[in-house]
């Protein structure tokens, strides 16, 4: 269980803040809605999946 945290973890983050500096730059984009951090939430959690399930090349 800690090691599938660990392996979770570093790509949600660093995917979380880089697509929120990267999406603040386009003006109809509502970051502080519930809608638009469930849109960064989830995408954040399927790079998250990605970093678990496929090893590095």
């Amino acid at each position: 269980m800690v090691r599938f945290f660990k392996k979770f973890y570093k790509p949600f983050i660093i995917t979380y803040i880089l697509l929120t500096v990267a999406i603040s730059f386009y003006p109809s984009f509502n970051f502080y809605s519930i809608k638009g951090q469930l849109v960064l939430i989830s995408v954040a959690s399927i790079n998250g999946l990605m970093g678990v399930y496929v090893k590095k090349i």
